[in-house]
């Protein structure tokens, strides 16, 4: 593993470039000081940039995000989500022996998805599995004595967002779906992930690119970015200011960090910049 001190470092080693959204181009506000200045470098030089987020919305969602945030839309291929991810494996027939009635997890109100991939929310007592799509609840034990009633019955869970937090911000970390689905997976349940770092999520961001010859993954999570591109066999980036920035201190913090998640990144920055 290897500090660079921005893209321009790397810049010839690479046709396509794999960026995380949240953590490398904001942070849910707008964006980050170089990120523009950063694609902008990227699109100079005929890069490939499609944007990998472990988000339980669409693309087209991520557009408008990135467009409020102040990235152009000129500025990268595409969008992939995990939420885009579940939807092709809801609509593919891949969980149809599942069912269609789900306990339904979400954020607030939102119930879109429902629709999206033909289901309806159902109770737990008569739930054929559990879609976790967003949190509403404060905290995990919030959620306890549903998911132990969804385990007496051997539900199957899906999540759309396997992150465990996401920054704000602010700068603070909030909870993602992904803790809820840990949680049921430690009870010893089954949970059906999307997003990175599930391979099948790169191979379709592969077709989405029309392929690569040598491509690297940029981003803030070990377990998920660092984890993917070492799935995927390409490269990574650590962005070093991203959810771990409080366990980050020197070389061999870094060092540490990559041995808890068995993961070997190729280099490491501070922030995504030229």
């Amino acid at each position: 593993m290897k500090i660079i001190n921005g893209l321009k470092n790397i810049i010839d080693s690479f046709d396509t470039f794999i960026l995380d959204q949240w953590g490398v181009l904001h942070n849910g506000g707008d964006a980050f000081e170089q990120a523009v200045e950063t694609l902008e470098f990227l699109q100079k030089h005929n890069k490939k940039v499609v944007i990998l987020s472990n988000s339980g919305n669409t693309h087209h969602f991520s557009y408008a995000r990135l467009q409020d945030s102040g990235i152009r839309r000129d500025l990268y291929i595409d969008v992939l989500t995990s939420g885009d991810h579940m939807r092709h494996n809801f609509n593919s027939g891949k969980f149809k022996h599942l069912g269609t009635k789900p306990l339904f997890f979400t954020w607030e109100e939102s119930t879109t998805v429902l629709e999206e991939c033909g289901l309806t929310s159902t109770p737990v007592e008569d739930a054929s599995f559990v879609l976790c799509y967003g949190i509403s609840r404060p905290g995990v034990a919030d959620y306890m004595d549903d998911l132990k009633a969804a385990r007496a019955r051997n539900l199957e869970l899906v999540v759309s967002n396997p992150d465990l937090v996401a920054m704000t911000p602010e700068g603070s970390l909030k909870m993602c779906p992904g803790s809820i689905a840990k949680a049921y997976q430690d009870m010893g349940g089954i949970v059906h992930w999307h997003g990175k770092p599930q391979p099948d999520i790169y191979a379709m961001c592969r077709e989405l690119v029309g392929g690569w010859e040598n491509a690297i993954a940029v981003g803030d999570s070990m377990e998920h970015d660092m984890a993917g591109a070492d799935n995927a066999g390409i490269s990574s980036l650590f962005i070093t200011s991203g959810i771990h920035a409080q366990e980050i201190t020197d070389q061999q913090s870094i060092n540490d960090l990559s041995a808890k998640y068995a993961v070997n990144p190729s280099f490491y920055i501070n922030w995504f910049k030229v």
